[in-house]
């Protein structure tokens, strides 16, 4: 029959109280110094005792169950391995614990260095991923510490000497990229976007360059604030193909109006010394409308540079419905007329304006309604121009709907 440890606790203070009173008793009966001797006898006994059964104690459970806690305290550092399996020793309660604890950190070892072992290829990679990548990119902390870098980043910045606890934006060596990062790290915005120019070196055929900085604010468990994800772009080539593009515009617009302006003056001149004939006057109203709407054109493509640099700046004013549905029916009468497409207006109530900017207006409707007759089919049907609040189509700005039918 297996004894459990509370019976061989029971038994060893039992034990050990037991064997004093025995010894005392059967020492007491005799004379006044047998009795001095007895008591002697019990009190080393008892002391004795004491001592076999805390070492039974000792040795049976609370040395190996200490000796197992102190194992696992060790195991518990991020460093530490396994080596080899605790032997087992004491009671059999006690090594049933050492047995248990032993295949648990046998499984746990495992399954630490198998997921050390996919931290790390995984980190590879994304190192090797991010490495390949020509932009410049960083992860900061809340306090503007690297968390980390690749090379391309800290060859911009002018950073040296990673291995240090580089605090940005302190550590930028890189005197165009200092007041942009100092203004990132400052602001409390989730997206910030600048711009950095970098100039050529001197005594050297290295060209002044564009970079793109961008940050956004990310989470990680080991901070309490937000830190910072930062990407440094070169747009060297895309700011001169951009230039490149505005030049050429503002080359063709120029170049365009000139020629555009003799146009219009001398169709003006014509309509006013030619003998009137009603082909002839119609010939001279069209070619005065193309130069329109060339001209127009030219106010879109100007538009849209503006546009691009938000440097577009709205005229406004108050805008009479009526004249403006009768302007765009004026331009795109015609071509109805050529497709065999059925389009009218319908007359607005007198005094309906708003306020906006007639130009920008008209260029936006006439677009529309452009766009509209150019895909429908050859009498294909009908087009008209409602006042605000009529059936049919979508709601133009302009105080007015557009039906296609």
């Amino acid at each position: 029959m297996k004894l459990t440890i509370n019976v061989r606790l029971t038994a060893l203070l039992l034990a050990s109280s037991l064997a004093p009173v025995a010894v005392l008793a059967a020492c007491l009966p005799g004379p006044g110094g047998e009795r001095l001797y007895a008591l002697s006898l019990a009190a080393a006994t008892a002391l004795a005792a004491v001592l076999l059964a805390a070492d039974g104690i000792m040795r049976g459970f609370a040395s190996p169950v200490c000796r197992v806690a102190s194992l696992l305290k060790c195991f518990t550092a991020p460093a530490y391995r396994l080596e080899s399996a605790v032997a087992k020793e004491g009671w059999p309660e006690a090594q049933g614990i050492i047995g248990d604890v032993n295949r648990l950190m046998l499984e746990l070892s495992a399954y630490r260095a198998f997921n050390v072992d996919q931290v790390l290829e995984e980190r590879g990679r994304a190192q090797a991923l991010i490495e390949a990548v020509p932009d410049g990119i960083m992860l900061l902390d809340d306090r503007g510490r690297v968390v980390y870098s690749n090379r391309a980043a800290l060859r911009l910045l002018g950073i040296t000497d990673p291995e240090k606890t580089t605090v940005l934006p302190e550590a930028v060596r890189n005197g165009a990229f200092f007041d942009v990062f100092r203004a990132i790290i400052a602001s409390q915005e989730v997206f910030v976007k600048a711009e950095a120019a970098v100039p050529g070196e001197e005594g050297t055929c290295t060209a002044a360059r564009n970079f793109r900085v961008t940050s956004r604010q990310f989470r990680l468990a080991t901070i309490k604030r937000p830190g910072r994800v930062i990407v440094m772009r070169d747009i060297t080539v895309e700011k001169e193909i951009e230039n490149a593009r505005e030049t050429v515009f503002h080359m063709i617009t120029h170049d365009m109006r000139a020629p555009l302006s003799s146009i219009q003056g001398y169709t003006q001149l014509l309509g006013k010394e030619l003998t009137p004939f009603p082909e002839g006057a119609k010939y001279l109203e069209v070619i005065m409308r193309s130069s329109k709407r060339l001209n127009g054109m030219i106010e879109d493509i100007l538009n849209t540079i503006k546009l691009e640099h938000g440097t577009m700046e709205l005229r406004r004013g108050i805008v009479a419905a009526g004249e403006l549905c009768a302007r765009v029916f004026e331009i795109h009468e015609p071509l109805a007329a050529r497709k065999n497409i059925r389009f009218s207006i319908t007359p607005l109530p007198a005094g309906v304006a708003f306020p906006g900017d007639a130009a920008l207006l008209e260029r936006v409707i006439t677009n529309l309604v452009g766009n509209s007759l150019k895909f429908t089919p050859q009498g294909g049907g009908s087009f008209t121009l409602l006042p605000r609040g009529g059936r049919g189509g979508g709601v133009l700005r302009g105080g007015y709907r557009a039906r296609h039918s």
